[in-house]
């Protein structure tokens, strides 16, 4: 053993003290940096050297440089971000579409269907009056009207839900790229058996990012690159990465592009937004439609039977029907008997087309039909439900339609809020291991500090032993 051997050691232990020094310095300056991963120094003994006295250490060296992370708890994140993703997606866009009826309100569908039947009301009571008449017409338009709005505001969403989903797949698709290209970096920098720390952490982000939006599943492969999965199939490989497309359809789908068929289970607020406008808008759309329908049918029926007195002496004529329908009339798939199409008849252009009297009246006295309209506040029809017929007033119906909504959109809330939570604390239980905490950073610099200073005595030590041999040679 040389004095030569000694001054090696204590050049490694001060490379390698240094090395661990640079890197808590790295952890510290990036201990903000979103998605870094705390590095750190992998530091072994070099190979001894075997003397015929036994076997002696030739100091330290740098195995080297590994980040925190743990492929378990990433994959935990990213599942319950991407369920955090959907459930505030799908809060958001229900709570959309509770404010479209706004209830209560005075101005709402409940109102003007209240005073829609108490026009009828006051009309049986003074059959030939025109102002009551006008009333019942005007209040019939006030209904319709604020249907067409309800489907006009139900359509904004769903066009802008779709919007929203063709930002999502054009996202994706740049993500899912900049994975393949990160995969191909990673490969080409690790094959000298170095560890690519800060490639791998913005692979990982993007990752993330991927999981936010459309959920999936992330397999490491051996040679450092990663193979992302949805839906059972690979749209990420190496450095080959898939892309895909928006289908805008109902209901709209996604698919890989070049290929037809769609990629069903997607998660993350692409799959909350697909589920949006293939099933949540057109349930409540279904449901207005069907209320219209009914209201056109059920007013229509009474209506068309009545007579109208005009001239004087009165002179009867048939009364037509009081909501717009197709000609020839038709009692299912009439666009006019949508939320989106109902609208007064075309002949009913002022109050005089009203009809308040019954087929049998021999003077406009008469107010059978007036009643029998008014009568259609506490009439129970058939009306379509999310599981088949229905049978309920329409204000009943109504009402149970806002009532669902608000049911879903608090379930969708809650939902939200227990995801939210969930995807917080894998994200804590993540930054525990791959986090920077800078107190112990500090505390590593100390240290290796001190085993710098310690190594660099052995330089001192070294040159006064070399000092004692130059004078006992002399």
């Amino acid at each position: 053993m040389s004095i030569g051997s000694i001054l090696n050691m204590a050049r490694s232990g001060m490379n390698a003290q240094q090395a661990a020094i640079q890197t808590a310095s790295q952890n510290i300056s990036n201990a903000q940096t979103e998605g870094y991963s705390r590095q750190r120094v992998e530091l072994v003994s070099s190979l001894p050297t075997v003397f015929p006295n036994g076997i002696i250490g030739t100091g330290v060296s740098v195995a080297g440089i590994t980040r925190a992370r743990d492929q378990l708890l990433d994959a935990a994140f990213r599942s319950d971000s991407s369920g955090a993703a959907a459930a505030d997606t799908t809060s958001s866009a229900m709570t959309q579409i509770q404010s479209v009826f706004g209830e209560p309100s005075s101005t709402g569908l409940s109102a003007s269907l209240d005073a829609f039947w108490s026009a009828w009301s006051n009309l049986s009571a003074d059959p030939t009056n025109s102002a009551a008449k006008s009333v019942v017409r005007e209040a019939g338009g006030n209904v319709a009207g604020t249907l067409n709005h309800f489907a006009s505001q139900l359509d904004q969403l769903d066009q802008s839900n779709r919007e929203s989903m063709n930002g999502d797949v054009n996202r994706v698709n740049s993500l899912l790229t900049q994975v393949a290209q990160y995969n191909q970096q990673i490969i080409g920098s690790e094959s000298s058996g170095n560890s690519a720390n800060d490639l791998r952490d913005a692979r990982d982000k993007l990752l993330d990012q991927v999981s936010k939006i459309a959920g999936g599943q992330v397999v490491e492969r051996a040679n450092g690159s990663v193979a992302v999965y949805m839906a059972g199939r690979a749209v990420v490989d190496g450095s080959t990465a898939k892309q895909l497309q928006m289908n805008d359809g109902q209901p709209p789908t996604v698919s890989y592009v070049g290929g037809s068929s769609t990629i069903m289970g997607l998660g993350g607020s692409l799959g909350a937004k697909i589920d949006v406008s293939a099933n949540r808008i057109p349930t409540v759309m279904a449901r207005l439609d069907s209320l219209a329908s009914s209201l056109v049918q059920t007013v229509n029926a009474i209506h068309s039977t009545g007579k109208i007195f005009t001239g004087n002496p009165p002179v009867a004529s048939a009364a037509g029907n009081f909501f717009g329908v197709t000609s020839p009339p038709s009692t299912s798939g009439d666009p006019l008997q949508t939320a989106r199409g109902i609208r007064l008849a075309a002949t009913l252009t002022d109050g005089s087309a009203v009809a308040a009297s019954g087929a049998t009246a021999t003077g406009p006295g008469n107010n059978d039909v007036a009643m029998a309209l008014a009568g259609l506040r506490n009439t129970a029809v058939t009306l379509s439900g999310p599981n088949g017929p229905t049978t309920a007033t329409i204000d009943d119906f109504f009402n149970a339609t806002v009532g669902n909504v608000a049911t879903a959109t608090k379930q969708a809330q809650d939902d939200s809020t227990v995801q939210t939570t969930l995807a917080s604390s894998a994200d804590t239980r993540r930054q525990s291991v791959s986090g920077v905490s800078t107190d112990e950073e500090l505390i590593s610099v100390i240290q290796h500090q001190h085993a710098y200073q310690a190594a660099a005595r052995l330089v001192n030590v070294v040159n006064d032993m070399t000092q004692t041999l130059i004078t006992l040679g002399q």
